[in-house]
């Protein structure tokens, strides 16, 4: 076990936005068992809000590691121990990582958390370790354990690329395709979390990775409509119409999204959390803030960002 007083051998810290999908297509039969050609197409936004890790390289006699989620030891951050584990089987040497994920997103509520903590991770870890990968593959490493543990499909490589994206074809970041739009910096996205959802649980039901179903011909329906219209207004409406499809606008969600309604502000629910978001210009915010503010839950406001993860 590392001494609490030793001085690490390296320390290296990155970035990665959430992120917040509107509606998706998956694909079950593609004929390969490698995750980074499996995904999903689809469209969303990264956001100013994420998740930082911090990781800290000491020498020790074995190979081990501790991970801390804001201050707090994580026994259960599977897609980080993924990571993790993977990265020690190129390592030779016997150390010890410290791992510190700084989360400004709160966890299980849609936005991107898991491959937020993953993308991160994998970018310190490349630098603290001297892995020297690319960018690409330290990415596909992250979009790897999302896709294993279950708990993300094309949330890896949106962060990867950052900004408002349509994901046109299946796969993992250097695979998948995205057609990336500009946002101007006069708009904001507000997100209500008012209640966490299992991704794991939802990605296990088959249902969603039939191609021939609903919402599979409803998200690639509407990926087509994005395409030829790539505007917020759009992408908003798509996204409402498919949370709708996903039943998920009759739960929590209903009376918020109904007050924004009726000051004529779109919104839709993040996929999948009982979080609602919607994008506006900021001369809007004021009215969005006082109408969210009467109801239960933690309010986010960001910008959107374009830059995708990064090392700091």
């Amino acid at each position: 076990m590392v001494i609490v007083a030793q001085i690490p051998v390296s320390i290296a810290k990155a970035f990665s936005p959430g992120h917040l999908t509107g509606f998706f297509a998956t694909d079950k039969t593609v004929h390969t068992t490698n995750p980074n050609f499996n995904g999903s197409l689809g469209a969303g936004f990264s956001i100013s809000k994420g998740i930082f890790t911090t990781v800290k390289v000491f020498n020790d006699f074995s190979k081990n590691y501790r991970i801390l989620v804001n201050g707090v030891d994580s026994f259960d951050a599977k897609v980080s121990k993924f990571v993790i584990e993977y990265y020690l089987k190129m390592v030779d040497q016997p150390i010890f990582i410290s791992v510190d994920h700084e989360s400004e997103i709160p966890i299980g509520y849609g936005l991107g958390s898991s491959g937020s903590a993953a993308l991160s991770l994998s970018y310190a870890l490349n630098q603290a370790l001297k892995t020297n990968l690319s960018k690409i593959h330290a990415a596909q490493i992250a979009h790897h354990a999302d896709f294993i543990c279950k708990t993300g499909l094309g949330t890896v490589i949106s962060e990867f690329m950052g900004g408002f994206e349509i994901r046109t074809s299946i796969g993992g970041p250097g695979i998948g395709k995205i057609l990336k739009m500009p946002v101007s910096s006069e708009y904001l996205a507000i997100v209500l979390c008012i209640q966490p959802i299992s991704t794991e649980s939802l990605l296990d039901n088959s249902s969603y990775f039939d191609k021939n179903n609903l919402l599979n011909l409803s998200g690639r329906a509407m990926m087509t409509e994005l395409i030829k219209n790539p505007d917020i207004d759009t992408f908003l409406k798509l996204s409402n119409d498919f949370a709708k499809k996903c039943g998920l606008l009759d739960g929590y969600c209903k009376d918020p999204m109904l007050a924004l309604e009726s000051h004529g502000i779109k919104s839709s629910v993040a996929l999948f959390g009982h979080a609602l978001f919607t994008i506006v210009k900021k001369e809007k915010l004021h009215t969005v803030i006082q109408t969210l503010n009467q109801f239960d839950g933690k309010l986010l406001i960001c910008s959107i960002d374009n830059l995708g993860a990064r090392l700091f």
